[in-house]
């Protein structure tokens, strides 16, 4: 026979391991690639902040501020970005333009950020000039 105190137990160990797969599946609110760019491996972090303070352009819409790390082995800069978004929208996307030159790379990298609230994710990436795909 099982005892109320074992009973217990056995629920909290349950609850809180059904908890930790929840926290474990939440998106997370940063994404980051690495791509090899000339001669350097450039790393590309993105997180999404908190919803920007200014007034939403309608009473269903919204914006949020994305940071953006770019980084190598020998130097790194940080941005940040916009995206506009619609409550209840799956997912919004950015496009945004940044030149890679304060990392001693003079080309300019073409990204495509998708945004849930809370999160962000590096969607497509591509290097111009010359049109490289690098996601």
């Amino acid at each position: 026979m099982v005892g109320m105190g074992t009973r217990l137990t056995v629920f909290a160990l349950v609850l809180a391991s059904s908890l930790g797969a929840a926290a474990a599946a939440a998106p997370d609110a940063c994404s980051s690639d690495t791509f090899a760019i000339d001669t350097s491996q450039v790393t590309v972090r993105i997180c999404a902040g908190a919803p920007a303070a200014k007034a939403p352009a309608t009473p269903r819409s919204g914006a949020a501020t994305l940071l953006e790390t770019f980084s190598t082995h020998d130097a790194s800069f940080s941005q940040s970005t916009d995206v506009e978004y619609l409550p209840g929208a799956e997912i919004s996307r950015t496009i945004d333009d940044v030149s890679l030159a304060r990392l001693g790379i003079p080309k300019t990298l073409h990204m495509t950020i998708a945004f849930k609230p809370g999160s962000a994710k590096l969607e497509h990436a591509l290097l111009i000039p010359g049109a490289v795909v690098l996601k």
